[in-house]
């Protein structure tokens, strides 16, 4: 895996230089059911998660990413909170999704981690990925049902043919990014604040989800 703040095809905004991003790309993805070995993998990492939840390590990197948030104008509560803090809570009801092998190595990475993480069709983007705050009156489709996200002051991931289309954020993906049994390629990318959350602490948990993506769901495993 590339060093993954040496990304060559992603711009941030100055509006954001607070924010600390980890981005790589997989390559072949497989849409195969999940395994026996994986759903094992699964169950372990929730319950590594469900310890690490109670830990002040990761109560302060969950007051931080909200931070991180409020920094550009944004109100992360309720249904516009970080992602993460849906999966915890999905941990604690016994309920944690699975949807995909991909996405499901993404949850758990994302759990233990505390950071939110998006998942993207490579293909929405043109050649760069643009990370910027929300603009006044943005919102996209985040579901199936055609429920939206107010995107203003968000921080969302862009691309498209002007790299103006936002795709993704820290609180939900967008439908028009995220993946499906058409998808081949992805890209993931990692938010986190940057004054309490450096990048050789982001790195860990991108190569963690990297490899279980790899090992569990394309057609390299």
């Amino acid at each position: 895996m590339p060093q993954t703040h040496q990304y060559p095809m992603i711009t941030v905004d100055n509006q954001v230089d607070y924010l600390q991003v980890a981005v790589f790309e997989v390559d072949r993805l497989d849409h195969q059911p999940s395994t026996p070995e994986f759903d094992a993998w699964v169950d372990q990492q929730c319950q590594l998660a469900i310890t690490e939840k109670s830990t002040p390590q990761w109560e302060a990197r969950r007051e931080a990413v909200r931070a991180l948030l409020r920094k550009g104008g944004y109100k992360p509560s309720g249904r516009s909170k970080p992602a993460q803090e849906y999966l915890v809570r999905c941990l604690d009801e016994s309920k944690f999704p699975r949807v995909h092998p991909a996405v499901d190595c993404l949850n758990v990475v994302s759990a233990r981690a505390g950071v939110p993480i998006s998942m993207l069709d490579r293909d929405a983007f043109k050649e760069r990925l643009a990370i910027r705050l929300g603009k006044p009156n943005e919102r996209y489709i985040f579901n199936s049902v055609g429920q939206e996200l107010e995107l203003e002051n968000l921080i969302v991931v862009c691309g498209g043919e002007n790299e103006e289309k936002p795709l993704g954020s820290p609180v939900k993906d967008s439908m028009a990014g995220k993946i499906d049994k058409t998808v081949s390629k992805i890209v993931c990318i990692l938010y986190a604040p940057k004054e309490s959350m450096a990048q050789e602490l982001l790195e860990p948990w991108a190569q963690m989800l990297h490899e279980s993506i790899r090992r569990f769901a394309t057609l390299d495993r």
